[in-house]
């Protein structure tokens, strides 16, 4: 390759690195190989001031390397249970708790808050919303990532707050392309398969998808999943060509530009292997080739796709398509003259800001049963640990948002962690014995079955707690229904917090579950 196509293929990557300053690795790779696009994670990110000098760094580097245009730079901020930027930033509600709102324009509003929050910060592109629709209650890497079961109102929801991300000058991609919600294998660890026919995607999987192309979606990224219907060989959607191409750009007349989920994930990695997997990506009709992490296989990445052009597996006019469609992206959204400024990070996690989120985590909150709590009256909570479902998902450090949450809210109030130990059961019994007011809070039962044990066993001494899902509303299913149930579909600190003003009388529970949650699918 000579420079100018080293430069055009540059611009094709998706980088990552770890570490919260700019690496000299990642400099050298945006400088010697012209890498245009970078990806963040929680391990890069501190605070929105940490965060602006990080992304001011990047581009000063690639400015300095002569590139034409700045970098793009993304991060998944879809809200909720996956979120990069979570410290001193507006905490916002995700896709499943907009979804029971029943309020579309709320998905335009969190779009057009979390781009605001991003520009500010450096961050002009974000890996949102998430088009699937959740329709399996087993799946465990979608969930409550996504708006719901029913595609035309998961297609309504995503096409808001795409235009709400682009209104506000930040590119959206929606995901995960063809369709990840009726799977129970997470694409991080294996290849998940949909056996279901055409007739059924178009229905369903793709409905979504196709609205949105219809209402101008700029950016895909695709799925590491096996359609059968669509590629009898074990290939996944992200090297398949009757997929990538002849499904999404001529069937769903699809022109703009088309990525890649992390080829390091085990579907790609553990197969055909990160590098020659970025090959059968392109040669699919991916534009952009995201390795997150490894700098080994991203320079193995780079060094295969060279290869791949000497050896004319593509040539100019394939990589001029991706090259042009990358740029005429960035001319409408970057600029040099854009960058954002320091004094703009005063309105980042505003109490304002914050204010609009919580009327809509209120909004949200869904409950079966009238029972409600007594302010005046002494309260226990027992809580579990959070069961994260996917790699995707943000790891808690702290203790669950719920025990700030609670002891804000009621004066005579205790929270105790349970868990699957018998001895520490028996003492949680013996204190439940002292309260007449008991909240059990759940988060994936399917994954921690003691937790439906713990609640029988309190039930067994003659309790009746008010069981909160506070992540997965299919907790429903396991829960006896003689209790009053409340879903909060997200474990932060706001959508809890609403949860428990419901209870204590001083909010509604105006939601409803945009998902079947008892088993014969009501």
């Amino acid at each position: 390759m000579d420079e100018e196509q080293k430069r055009m293929l540059g611009q094709l990557l998706v980088f990552g690195f770890h570490g919260t300053t700019a690496t000299s690795e990642i400099k050298a790779l945006i400088c010697d190989h012209y890498v245009g696009n970078i990806i963040l994670f929680s391990r890069n990110i501190e605070t929105p001031e940490q965060l602006l000098s990080l992304t001011s760094d990047l581009q000063k580097a690639a400015k300095e390397a002569g590139h034409e245009r700045p970098l793009a730079i993304c991060v998944d901020q879809e809200n909720g249970t996956v979120r990069r930027l979570s410290t001193g930033v507006t905490a916002l509600p995700g896709a499943m708790l907009l979804g029971a709102t029943n309020k579309r324009r709320y998905a335009s509003v969190v779009g057009q808050l979390t781009a605001k929050e991003l520009r500010a910060v450096g961050v002009n592109w974000n890996l949102a919303p998430v088009a699937d629709v959740n329709n399996n209650p087993n799946n465990l890497v979608i969930g409550v990532r996504s708006f719901g079961e029913d595609p035309g109102k998961v297609g309504e929801y995503a096409e808001e707050m795409m235009n709400g991300l682009q209104a506000e000058g930040v590119i959206a991609t929606l995901k995960h392309f063809p369709g990840h919600g009726d799977t129970v294998v997470d694409s991080h660890h294996a290849m998940p398969t949909i056996p279901h026919g055409l007739k059924r995607l178009r229905q369903v999987e793709l409905m979504p998808f196709k609205a949105c192309i219809k209402a101008g979606a700029e950016a895909i990224m695709s799925a590491h999943i096996h359609f059968p219907a669509l590629e009898t060989e074990p290939v996944p959607a992200t090297m398949s060509y009757k997929v990538m191409t002849e499904l999404l750009r001529h069937e769903l007349g699809y022109s703009g530009v088309l990525m890649t989920d992390c080829l390091e994930m085990e579907a790609i990695a553990g197969t055909i292997g990160t590098a020659q997997g970025a090959v059968a990506a392109l040669l699919a009709g991916a534009d952009m080739l995201v390795v997150s992490h490894s700098e080994s296989r991203q320079r193995a990445a780079i060094a295969a796709l060279e290869a791949a052009f000497a050896e004319a597996r593509f040539d100019q006019k394939r990589l001029d398509m991706s090259f042009q469609r990358i740029d005429a992206l960035k001319a409408k959204y970057l600029s040099w003259d854009r960058l954002p400024r320091r004094e703009e990070l005063k309105n980042v996690g505003s109490t304002f800001r914050q204010s609009k989120a919580n009327a809509i985590y209120a909004d949200g909150v869904t409950a079966f049963g009238g029972r409600k709590l007594s302010p005046h009256q002494p309260v226990l909570v027992f809580y579990g640990n959070v069961q994260h479902r996917t790699p995707a998902e943000e790891k808690q450090d702290e203790d669950h948002p719920l025990v700030e949450a609670l002891y804000k809210q009621a004066a005579m109030a205790k929270a105790i962690a349970f868990d699957a130990d018998s001895q520490n059961w028996e003492s949680c019994l013996a204190e439940a014995d002292l309260y007449g007011q008991i909240i059990v809070a759940t988060s994936n039962i399917a994954q921690a079955p003691y937790q439906q044990r713990f609640i029988h066993a309190l039930m067994a001494k003659g309790h009746k707690p008010i069981i909160m899902a506070t992540q997965n509303p299919y907790d429903y299913r396991f829960v006896p229904k003689s209790l009053t149930f409340v879903a909060t579909y997200e474990p932060t600190e706001p959508a809890v917090a609403a949860a428990l003003a419901y209870l204590f009388g001083q909010g509604e529970a105006n939601g409803r579950f945009p998902v079947s949650v008892n088993e014969d699918g009501r």
